[in-house]
């Protein structure tokens, strides 16, 4: 399928959900597939709507995901720049028969204690908008390093923005997922590969705090992928995918993904997968079967 008949099918996949109002929208195909097996087999994972589908507006992604297969979906902030925000994004989950596994609200640079009153009014705000999407997980960057700030000293500003909101997120029954980049395509950032990250996440001792688990990042900053994770499950919160290089789909690049995912599993992590990465050559066909087999070669359901 083109790039422009995924155009085509959004508008009118929009279309109908604006006619249908919150009703279900049929059972989604794929070609190629078993339109009874597929849902099952797309059932491990969240597709990243900031990552999937990003030839047609953020709105009508749901739409495609929800055709495509997929009961669940990610994606970064909520309120953007087109009008998005909670009351809206429910609206598009609820019409499309999705969930949401967690998104990004955007956080400021909190390992200066200086913005730790933003860092709170952004939760307060995470918080309410979590509960109109009916999501218990977000996912906290805010580690751009500081100028003037030594890393001992930034370190230790991000520790004690996380323990000022544990209480909150705790109250609340949410959990937030902190997640570290890599220092290859990913510059002047704090937390890079596993660790420090996990040290971290052990320091502040709350449950609502957790470490996301973006395996794209760790393979680039670290490698010895299984090794890691399984050294590091009690952290864990939440795993991403996208093979290296190029941040496509498992498959295309040098990890072995089988392997890997029948790992994390034997670990004990039980939670969904989010695939942020974008599908080689926007074929997003392709990537469906491909997470589809994936499921099945590494034993997911």
């Amino acid at each position: 399928m083109t790039t422009s008949d995924w155009t085509r099918r959004a508008a009118m996949l929009a279309a109908g959900a604006m006619t249908a109002g919150t009703a279900a929208v049929a059972k989604p195909k794929t070609k190629g597939e078993d339109p009874k097996k597929l849902p099952a087999s797309l059932a491990p994972y969240a597709c990243n709507l900031d990552m999937w589908f990003k030839t047609v507006p953020f709105k009508d992604r749901f739409a495609l995901a929800a055709r495509a297969g997929f009961r669940t979906v990610e994606f970064w902030p909520v309120n953007r720049d087109d009008g998005s925000n909670a009351q809206s994004v429910r609206a598009l989950l609820d019409a499309n028969g999705l969930s949401l596994a967690q998104y990004a609200p955007t956080a400021p640079a909190f390992a200066d204690p200086a913005r730790h009153g933003e860092l709170l009014d952004m939760i307060r705000q995470a918080i309410a908008d979590a509960r109109v999407l009916g999501c218990s997980r977000i996912t906290i960057v805010g580690h751009a390093n500081v100028v003037g700030m030594t890393r001992e000293a930034m370190l230790s500003g991000y520790t004690a923005g996380l323990m000022r909101i544990a209480p909150l997120l705790e109250d609340a029954g949410i959990t937030a997922l902190v997640e570290p980049f890599n220092r290859v395509n990913h510059l002047n950032f704090l937390l890079n590969g596993s660790q420090p990250a996990s040290a971290m996440i052990r320091a502040v001792k709350s449950p609502a705090i957790r470490v996301l688990w973006d395996f794209y990042h760790m393979q680039l900053e670290e490698g010895d992928l299984i090794e890691k994770f399984t050294s590091n499950i009690d952290v864990v919160g939440y795993v991403q995918l996208g093979d290296v290089p190029g941040r496509h789909q498992p498959g295309t690049g040098e990890v072995n993904h089988v392997n890997l995912l029948k790992a994390v599993r034997k670990a004990g992590y039980t939670g969904l997968f989010g695939l942020e990465y974008s599908p080689l050559d926007n074929d997003f066909d392709r990537a469906v079967r491909e997470a589809s087999q994936l499921t099945a070669e590494a034993g997911l359901v």
